[in-house]
């Protein structure tokens, strides 16, 4: 392995190349043993309803099984004051969850949900939460099931959007068996569990003033090969009433970033821009009350701050304020990449790389993706 080191965006990097990974073998889960098995129950997950599932996921590398036998969005939730909107819709999955004597004990912090869209929630942590679920028959699943015992309860969830379907992820960490002396990498199951039958999101959105069109743009950093991906758009999020002191409406931008891999500093949304028609730049609005009006309708913001490291992606809605004045067409998102010198020679030269979004229903023009860069100099934002 290669490796040069930079300093960029105040950050020391280093550029690898070559490389790569092993993992150590594990034990079968048996000859019959399958990783998932079963389907996604259909429900409407508009509406408090419960059903009966036949999903399993099995770990056929120690043998560890979690039986997935109801799901249900029937609980209350009004007297648990510490629950945030924000934190989604509350889903409970009642797993039963077998650990053989030579497995691996199972936390109920290794489930999950992740929707169509590759949002991804973990299990809830709200004070009161659990006091809740028991006062109505929920009995909870213990933090965790250990190694020889078959445990049997209820996981609380979030889905940011009862409008998608989901899967029920369960992530194993890596670790080394005390006895053999065995590694296991680290892994996640994925299973099929939700198939929602209701409204869809777009009609349910358009109703309440804010309508996500589908658009496509791609910008990409060629030096860092970070890269951003536009698939929706939504260009009438009203204000809510609590920003009493700004005026306009949000444009929101569903986003894919993907951070490179040539340097360490990953990537981060501070450097995104949108571009309106007329060529103002716009900053991500980094507004709490617009990130829970957005969370409230579906439209799920990156996650935290929307940092993600080398070689990792994330994907979320980034909002934007515009002013009354400014048109709800003709938007570009642009990536700029600040100056930097690099360690033992050499720089990186300050960058922009905008891609123009072309909207579906929308004419566009031949070079509406383009993602040419321009250089300023500057190292810092235009």
């Amino acid at each position: 392995m290669s490796a040069t080191t930079a300093v960029l965006l105040g950050l020391t990097l280093t550029a690898c190349s070559g490389g790569g990974s092993g993992s150590a073998e594990g034990k079968s889960g048996g000859d019959d043993a399958k990783p998932v098995s079963g389907s996604a129950v259909k429900i409407d997950l508009t509406k408090d309803v419960e059903k009966k599932v036949g999903v399993t996921l099995t770990d056929t590398q120690l043998g560890d099984r979690v039986q997935v036998k109801q799901v249900s969005t029937k609980l209350k939730t009004d007297n648990v004051k510490s629950l945030k909107s924000s934190q989604g819709d509350v889903v409970l999955v009642q797993l039963k969850v077998t650990v053989p004597e030579d497995g691996y004990s199972v936390s109920t912090s290794d489930f999950g949900l992740s929707d169509d869209q590759d949002t991804t929630s973990s299990q809830l942590y709200a004070g009161g939460l659990e006091a809740a679920m028991e006062a109505q028959g929920y009995a909870a699943l213990p933090s965790y099931v250990s190694t020889g015992s078959t445990k049997t309860g209820w996981v609380a969830l979030q889905l940011l959007d009862t409008s998608k379907s989901a899967d029920l992820t369960w992530k194993r960490a890596e670790h080394t068996d005390y006895e053999s002396g065995k590694k296991y990498a680290a892994r996640t199951m994925t299973g099929p569990l939700l198939q929602n039958t209701g409204a869809d999101s777009a009609v349910t959105a358009a109703k309440e003033g804010a309508t996500p069109k589908k658009a496509s743009a791609k910008s990409t950093d060629d030096v860092t090969k970070n890269t951003v991906t536009v698939d929706q758009i939504i260009t009438n999020f009203p204000l809510p009433a609590a920003v009493d002191y700004e005026s306009g409406h949000i444009v929101a931008v569903h986003i894919k970033a993907d951070a490179g891999n040539v340097y360490t500093s990953g990537w981060a949304p501070s450097d995104l821009q949108l571009i309106t028609a007329d060529g103002d730049k716009l900053d991500r609005y980094s507004n709490s009350d617009v990130a829970t009006a957005l969370a409230e309708k579906g439209f799920a913001g990156l996650t935290e701050d929307g940092y993600i490291s080398s070689g990792e992606s994330t994907t979320g809605w980034v909002p934007f304020l515009v002013k009354p004045s400014t048109g709800d067409s003709g938007f570009t998102i642009s990536q700029h990449r600040r100056a930097a010198n690099i360690i033992g020679g050499g720089s990186v030269p300050a960058a922009d790389f905008p891609a123009k979004i072309a909207v579906s229903g929308e004419s566009t023009e031949s070079d509406s993706e383009s993602t040419d860069s321009t250089d300023d100099g500057s190292g810092s934002n235009a």
